[in-house]
């Protein structure tokens, strides 16, 4: 009878662990988007054997995660002979008196290996990514603190793709050694590369609001500093979280104390006491467009898949059109017409899925190759439709916020270097407006 009791407690147990993961609720704290990788954008060598370390960057601490890999681009499978997360070791140099941010100069290809911990695939380290398919880890736990660069370390087997599945625009160093590197062993760098591959996203065990955008060279941050993170979404991530009001916050300045480690100027509070604000996704391609041509699938072909492999998402915002505009030979109105078509698909898709959506008018272009009177009248027809708001949630005006007053048609001098992408200044005042927009139509 003892026997039968136990066993009736134990498969209660299991049946009420395998419901509540059922019901578990998990959301992106950081994403990308995969792309066909030609062989420009591929190692100098095979990833074959080789070791790999990428950094990414979270939007929001957790202490529970999953993660997400990519072959979805790929005709061949990838062996993967076993991946570990760790926290980075970056090179942020910190004021001595006050423990201000000075610098933050980025990724090494350092980790703290105390951290380290591998993720495992139906039990196993290693797994095998069929063609045209994604996977996703079991759950681990794991601490990942807000805007604290990760390193993510993949040891691959003998079987990698011609074109591996990657995102080129990484803005991020990507570490390559010989061999198998563990842990606790050192990694000799054998090459170097700005560019993510076979990493999708990472997820954690919780409900925290994600806001993904669809986007350009513009989102995916042309014109930042490489390892720096300091997109404009970067920037948004940052000014979206939120922390305890009793703990001073990042208003009242950085100081240390105990293992509350507050750091304000130039990026977030790495302290888990920090209430989660917002996950943000970056889904921006350089030279993508809209509806056709350009670089990688154009918006149209990708944004269903793209947003259903991210967990989560509760805000769109839509900031794409400058490739399409800057590339067309057709009249401003037929081109304006045809565009506003196919946001107002991506609208209905993002509101179906129970998604607040959020149009970004289109920046300026004047004094780049690209530029036009007619190409500038179609950019207005659009942003004018934009700023009616008829359909979606909320106007992110970054055309009135980065535009020359003196010259409307034109980026403030201070924001940009080549009069079409933003540079750091101008992609950290835009990142603040966002998120001022966001916090502003959002009641969490």
């Amino acid at each position: 009878m003892r026997t039968i009791t136990l066993c009736i407690g134990l498969l209660m147990a299991l049946a009420s662990y395998g419901q509540s993961a059922v019901n578990s609720v998990w959301s992106t704290t950081w994403g990308t988007s995969p792309e066909f990788t030609g062989q420009n954008d591929m190692p100098k060598a095979t990833l074959a054997g080789k070791t790999i370390r990428q950094i990414i960057r979270p939007s929001f601490g957790g202490d529970t995660i999953r993660m997400r890999l990519s072959n979805f681009h790929s005709d061949e499978p990838v062996e993967i002979e076993s991946i570990y997360v760790a926290w980075s070791t970056d090179t942020t140099v910190r004021d001595n008196k006050t423990g201000d941010i000075i610098s933050r100069n980025g990724s090494t290809p350092w980790i703290n290996s105390m951290t380290a911990k591998y993720l495992a695939f139906n039990g196993s380290r290693s797994v095998t990514i069929g063609a045209r398919n994604n996977v996703t880890s079991d759950v681990l736990p794991f601490e990942v603190r807000p805007c604290r660069n990760l390193a993510i370390t993949i040891t691959y087997g003998e079987k990698v793709p011609e074109h591996a599945t990657s995102h080129r625009g990484s803005r991020t160093t990507s570490y390559i050694a010989d061999g198998s590197v563990g842990p606790d062993d050192s990694l000799i760098v054998a090459e170097r590369v700005d560019h993510w591959y076979n990493i999708l996203s990472l997820d954690i065990k919780g409900k925290t609001p994600v806001v993904a955008v669809l986007g350009n060279s513009i989102t995916d941050g042309r014109g930042t500093t490489t390892n720096a993170q300091n997109r404009w979404t970067d920037q948004m991530a940052t000014s979206l979280q939120s922390f305890d009001k009793e703990d001073g916050a990042c208003k009242s300045g950085c100081k240390s104390g105990g293992n509350k480690e507050k750091a304000c100027k130039g990026g977030c509070c790495h302290k888990m006491e920090s209430k989660n604000g917002f996950g943000v996704i970056n889904l921006g391609i350089g030279g993508n467009c809209v509806i056709d041509g350009g670089i990688s699938q154009p918006l149209l072909q990708r944004y269903k898949d793209e947003l259903s492999f991210h967990s989560g998402i509760t805000h769109l915002i839509i900031y794409e059109g400058t490739n399409d505009i800057g590339t067309s030979q057709l009249a401003a109105d037929s081109l304006a017409e045809r565009l506003i078509k196919a946001y107002k698909e991506i609208i209905n898709y993002g509101h179906s899925k129970g998604m607040k959506v959020y149009m970004a008018t289109i920046t300026p272009t004047k004094g780049n190759g690209w530029y036009s009177t007619e190409h500038d009248k179609a950019r207005q027809l659009v942003n004018n439709w934009i700023r009616q708001g008829n359909g979606f949630e909320g106007v992110i005006d970054f055309d009135e916020l980065v535009r020359d007053p003196q010259d409307e048609a034109k980026l403030k001098a201070e924001y940009s270097e080549d009069w079409l992408h933003l540079n750091p200044k101008g992609y950290e005042v835009m990142g603040k407006y966002a998120a001022g927009i966001i916090n502003k139509t959002t009641n969490k």
